[in-house]
């Protein structure tokens, strides 16, 4: 048995609820960074335009709190609702570089797996707990899974069906409950099953495509975009069969055209198969409003290369806010929360012009970050999740296809056309010394276990900081680089930000992606730098 490591509780003030002049700003009190932290933020700001009592989301040690969901698993929603939150932050700083978090999300794995060899949890309680890890963003571990399929090929034959309509039964309600969105309706249904097997989820999959529901079909579908590709090539398969006796919305095949390019080549010409099949029953299509677009913002990148886009809507008499988080593996999560009122809306607006470099742009320009970030995508092997074709639809953008600009070929488009004096030697040098005090160094920097591993080896900042400079950031080249030429790119959308650095940015990067020595890049020196710092605050040296 694991023995549970009692990691100690870091001192995080609770955020004000209050308002008034002078007062903390809960909003601001959440953002920790960049990345993250703004869908943190926008979870607050949505539970205030909801109703919801902030004081159910107050902080609370993780692992005790974990502790005590295993006792029993049955802990009340509210309770519930403050593990997922707590665990999501821990996840949050873990990402951050917090090493005292990332103690305590092994500490929850060992807890867990010391029930799972303890044969404590029955396999509602492991389905419920793969749940709370992926409602939290953190990966459901293998042992979860393993213990999941040992438990549903033990269950005597009569009793595997009844679970299984209980569980359609359940998301059936959570159709009707979700106001007919099928992307709600989806992201529940895929944290549900994050413990199951493949197998069992298409046995299950394949019973709600049978029931004809037409907003269950269209949450269905949104498996094809599933990291298992035997799962997701059964549902497209699913869905083909049932188009056969029942007519198919043409929504859901525009939802499907729309999701075949952020597949890799194989997946493609298998979900083709299905597209054709279920045009061959498809109902006219049903023009829909499309909201209209207010403001389109894109951020600069942060020190892991996370960056954010939002566009601000008007929905007739109400105001909506879709966000699309970006980070070095893609497009990593989507936010859309609708009925908004003006003055929530705005308050969100402010606060996310105030936490991070906010430049405005326009819808190529958020096309255009989107199909960078559906290439790293690729590059990563990790998919777009579903909802990101919702964003795609409520913004009316056409195909979003990936784009595999390299850093290089991202500036170089960038400084094609401007005046020899702006790019010359002297502006290049220019470009380096202006680039150090820009309003995000601050924000640049490395961090994680391998930084971690390489400094605790060495003593002396600059010892350090040399060591950064030979051994680390060569073989960093590329993401700094394409950090800069991002940053640039999202700098240059905006006309109306006076003094804006785009330019010194894309020299800089330009120098990054070449064979340039790092030490004649005083940007890779102050990352190195401030990596130092940053390492020194958190080992306590």
């Amino acid at each position: 048995m694991k023995k549970a490591t009692k990691a100690s509780k870091p001192s995080k003030a609770k955020a004000s609820t209050q308002k008034g002049k002078g007062q903390a700003n809960p909003i601001l009190d959440m953002l920790k960074n960049m990345d993250e932290d703004l869908v943190a933020m926008l979870r607050q700001t949505m539970q205030k335009e909801t109703g919801f009592d902030s004081e159910m989301f107050g902080q609370e040690d993780p692992v005790d709190l974990f502790a005590e969901y295993l006792e029993s698993c049955a802990l009340d929603n509210e309770r519930l609702t403050d593990l997922v939150v707590e665990l999501s932050d821990l996840r949050v700083d873990s990402n951050g570089g917090d090493p005292k978090a990332r103690e305590k999300i092994q500490a929850i794995y060992d807890l867990l797996d010391n029930a799972i060899e303890g044969h404590s949890l029955h396999p509602i309680d492991m389905m419920m707990t793969g749940k709370i890890f992926s409602d939290a963003g953190l990966a459901v571990p293998d042992s979860l899974r393993k213990a999941m399929a040992e438990a549903l090929q033990a269950a005597p034959p009569d009793t595997q069906g009844v679970a299984g309509n209980g569980i359609v039964s359940s998301l059936l309600e959570v159709a009707d409950q979700a106001g007919q969105n099928p992307f709600d309706v989806y992201e529940y249904m895929n944290s549900l099953l994050a413990s199951f097997p493949p197998e069992a989820s298409v046995v299950l999959l394949f019973e709600l495509i049978a029931g004809k529901n037409a907003v269950i079909d269209q949450a269905v579908a949104g498996f094809v975009l599933h990291p298992d590709a035997v799962l997701a090539q059964s549902v497209a398969e699913g869905l083909a069969a049932s188009a056969t006796r029942t007519p198919v919305e043409s929504s859901l095949i525009e939802r499907l055209v729309r999701m075949r390019p952020w597949l890799p080549q194989t997946r493609q010409a298998l979900l083709d198969a299905t597209i054709r099949a279920m045009r061959l029953n498809t109902l006219p299509p049903v023009k829909m409003e499309l909201p209209r677009v207010i403001k389109c913002y894109v951020s600069v990148c942060d020190g892991s290369g996370t960056r954010s886009l939002f566009v601000t809507q008007r929905v007739g008499t109400h105001y909506q806010l879709v966000s699309v988080m970006m980070k070095l593996a893609g497009v990593a999560d989507v936010v859309v929360l609708p009925e908004l009122s003006k003055s929530g809306i705005d308050d969100m607006v402010r606060q996310m012009k105030s936490s991070m470099p906010v430049m405005e742009t326009d819808l190529a320009g958020i096309t255009r970050m989107l199909r960078l970030a559906i290439a790293d995508n690729f590059t990563s092997g990790n998919l777009p999740p579903f909802k990101l074709v919702e964003v795609v639809e409520t913004l009316g953008l056409g195909p979003v296809h990936p784009d595999h600009a390299s850093p290089m070929e991202i500036v170089t488009g960038l400084l094609a056309g401007l005046p020899p004096e702006q790019t010359n030697p002297t502006a290049v040098a220019r470009a380096h010394a202006d680039i150090l005090d820009s309003e995000f160094k601050y924000q640049w920097f490395e961090v994680g276990e391998a930084l971690e591993d390489l400094l605790y080896l060495v003593k002396g900042s600059k010892q350090r900081v040399a060591k950064l400079m030979k051994a680390y950031l060569p073989e960093r080249r590329f993401f700094w680089a394409r950090l800069c030429a991002i940053s640039a790119l999202a700098m240059r959308g905006d006309d109306k930000m006076r003094h804006s650095p785009w330019k010194q940015l894309a020299l800089v990067g330009r120098d990054i992606a070449s064979d340039l020595p790092l030490d004649q890049i005083p940007l890779m020196k102050q990352v190195a730098e401030i990596s130092v710092r940053a390492f020194g605050r958190r080992d306590g040296v």
